[in-house]
C-alpha cells in the first residue's frame, strides 16, 4: 500500500474530480505498475469524500484498462509498458537537464571516488578498519542504562548538542584511568564518529590561506576534510621516531598526529618529539588535534599517555571514538575541547546535526555502567593480541623472503615492508587472485611516501583465517608463473 496525494480540481462533480486525480498521477508515472492503491475506505478519509465517490472513480479506470481489481488483494496499477517507457524517457530527459547546473567550489574539493566496500568474494581479507563481531552480544542482550521512561522521553524530544551528561561523564572517567586526559564531561562533545569530529574540527579552525601539517602515510579522510574548509595540506614524513617534526613548517594552522600509534605504519612518536611539538604549538601559536588511535589494544608495555596530559598551554585538542573498541556502525566519537573551543564547538555540532543518536548514546551508555565495556576490552585485548601473534610467525616464516613487519606496540593491524624489490601492487593483485585481500602502503599516502609497504589487519580475522590467507599468500608469490612479475617495472 502507498500513501498518494492525489490534487482534486475545484469544477466539475467530485466523482469526476477524483478520477481526472488518480488519472494524472497514472499518467505522470507517480502511479507505478503494480503497486497497490490504498483502500476506498483509508483513501475516502484522506481525501475527504463519500466511499462511493472513491469507487466509482475506480470503477472508470478499471474499465478503461488503468487499474485491475485482484479478489482478496485490493486495487492495482496495470502496466501500460508504452506509457511508462515515455515516463522513465522524460525522468531521464530532466534528470540529464539538472546534470548541467553548476555545484559549489565545496563540491569540487570532494574525493573523486570513495573507498571500496569489502569484497565478498576474499576467502580471507586483511582490511583495515573493521573489527571483531564479538561485541554484537553487548547490543543483543544489554538493557537501558535508564529507565524505560527516561528512553521514552529522551527518544521524543531533542538533548543536549554536547551528548548526554551521564555518557559524558563515563566518557571522561575512563579516558582519565586509560589514557591519563585531563578533563571532565563539560569538556567532552559526543559526535557522530571521527569523521564528523574532523569536520567541525576542521570548520572552526581551518580556512583559506591556512594550513594544515599531516602525517604522510596518514589517515586519508584528515586531508579531505581540511581541503574541504578551503585549507591547504602540508604532507610530513613518518620514520621510526614518528612525525618528523622538525619538517613542521612555521606559520602552520596546526597539525594532525597520531602520537602513540601511528597509522599505518605504527610507530610512536619519540620522548624528543613530544616535547618538541608541544614547545613549538605553545611558541608558535598552533594547535595539535591527536588520534589516539588504537591505543586501547597494546600488546605488552601500555603505550605513553597522551600527548593532550603532557600539554601546558591547551593546544592539544584530544579526539577519538569506541568504533574499533565496539562497532563502527555505533557512530560515535568524542572530541575533548580546550576551554577556547567549547563554545564554539557545541554550537557548531548543534548546527550540523543536532545531536548524535540518542538511542546509540543510551545503548553505550548501558555497556559503559555495566561493566560489559571493560570486561569486552580485556578479553578483545586478549584476543587481538593472539591474532597480532599468529599474523607476526606467520609472515616471519611464511613470506620472510619478500616482507619484513615493522616494530609496533598497539593496534589491529602490522604493516610490513617489502624487502627485495617487489612492487607492492603486484604482490597486492597476486594475492587477490587467490582469494586474500592486503592492502598497499601508498593508499594512505598523497606523496609516494609508503610504495613500499603492505598493510595486513586482523580485526575481523581470526588465527585460522590468519594462518589460512598467509598460506594462499605463499602460493601466490612463491609460484614460478609469477617470478617475472614480483620483480617489479
Amino acid at each position: 500500500m502507498i500513501d498518494l496525494l492525489i490534487e482534486l480540481g475545484d469544477n466539475g462533480p467530485m466523482q469526476q474530480r477524483v478520477y481526472e486525480g488518480i488519472y494524472a498521477a497514472l499518467r505522470d508515472g507517480r502511479l507505478k505498475p503494480g503497486q497497490r492503491l490504498p483502500a476506498s475506505r483509508v483513501w475516502a478519509l484522506e481525501l475527504g469524500v463519500a466511499r462511493n465517490t472513491i469507487r466509482e472513480a475506480t470503477t472508470a479506470l478499471i474499465a478503461e484498462g488503468w487499474l485491475e481489481a485482484r479478489a482478496g488483494s485490493g486495487l492495482f496499477v496495470r502496466p501500460q509498458p508504452a506509457l511508462h517507457s515515455k515516463v522513465e524517457a522524460a525522468l531521464t530527459s530532466a534528470r540529464a537537464a539538472s546534470g548541467q547546473l553548476s555545484l559549489s567550489a565545496w563540491a569540487g574539493q570532494l574525493p573523486q571516488a570513495l573507498p571500496e566496500l569489502p569484497s565478498s568474494s576474499l576467502v580471507v581479507d586483511f582490511r583495515p578498519g573493521v573489527v571483531s563481531s564479538d561485541a554484537e552480544r553487548l547490543f543483543r542482550y544489554r538493557r537501558p542504562a535508564q529507565s524505560r521512561d527516561a528512553v521514552t522521553a529522551a527518544l521524543c524530544q531533542y538533548g543536549d548538542p554536547a551528548g548526554e551528561l551521564p555518557l559524558r561523564q563515563r566518557i571522561a572517567a575512563y579516558l582519565r584511568q586509560s589514557r591519563s586526559v585531563r578533563c571532565g564531561p563539560d569538556d567532552i562533545v559526543v559526535t557522530s564518529g571521527m569523521h564528523q569530529s574532523m569536520d567541525l574540527l576542521c570548520r572552526l579552525l581551518l580556512e583559506p590561506g591556512r594550513s594544515l601539517a599531516v602525517e604522510d602515510p596518514g589517515y586519508p579522510v584528515i586531508g579531505h576534510a581540511a581541503k574541504l574548509a578551503g585549507a591547504a595540506l602540508c604532507h610530513i614524513g613518518v620514520d621510526d621516531n614518528g612525525l618528523k617534526v622538525d619538517e613542521v613548517p612555521s606559520r602552520i594552522a596546526g597539525v594532525y598526529c597520531t602520537p602513540n600509534h601511528q597509522f599505518p605504519l605504527g610507530v610512536a612518536l619519540s620522548g624528543s618529539r613530544r616535547r618538541e611539538l608541544l614547545d613549538r604549538a605553545a611558541r608558535e601559536d598552533f594547535f595539535v588535534i591527536e588520534d589516539d588511535y588504537d591505543c586501547e589494544f597494546y600488546h605488552g608495555a601500555a603505550p605513553s599517555r597522551c600527548l593532550q596530559a603532557e600539554d601546558a598551554a591547551q593546544r592539544v585538542i584530544y579526539v577519538g571514538s569506541v568504533s574499533k573498541i565496539l562497532a563502527p556502525a555505533l557512530r560515535i566519537g568524542y572530541i575533548v575541547a580546550p576551554p577556547w573551543l567549547r563554545d564554539s564547538l557545541h554550537r557548531a555540532k548543534w548546527v550540523v546535526d543536532r545531536q548524535t543518536s540518542s538511542y546509540a548514546q543510551n545503548a553505550l551508555l548501558a555497556i559503559m555502567s555495566s561493566g560489559d565495556f571493560a570486561t569486552h576490552l580485556h578479553r578483545m585485548r586478549f584476543e587481538y593480541g593472539k591474532r597480532r601473534t599468529a599474523l607476526l610467525d606467520g609472515i616471519g616464516t611464511r613470506l620472510r623472503q619478500y616482507v619484513v613487519a615493522l616494530a609496533s606496540t598497539c593496534g589491529m593491524h602490522v604493516a610490513a615492508r617489502i624487502t627485495n624489490g617487489c612492487d607492492a601492487r603486484t604482490l597486492c593483485r597476486l594475492a587477490e587472485a587467490e582469494g586474500v585481500g592486503i592492502y598497499e602502503g601508498n593508499q594512505f599516502s598523497s606523496t609516494g611516501s609508503a610504495s613500499d609497504i603492505l598493510v595486513f589487519a586482523f580485526g575481523r580475522t581470526g588465527a585460522a583465517e590468519i594462518e589460512r590467507g598467509l598460506e594462499l599468500i605463499e602460493k601466490a608469490w612463491a609460484s614460478r608463473r609469477t617470478a617475472d612479475a614480483l620483480r617489479g617495472p
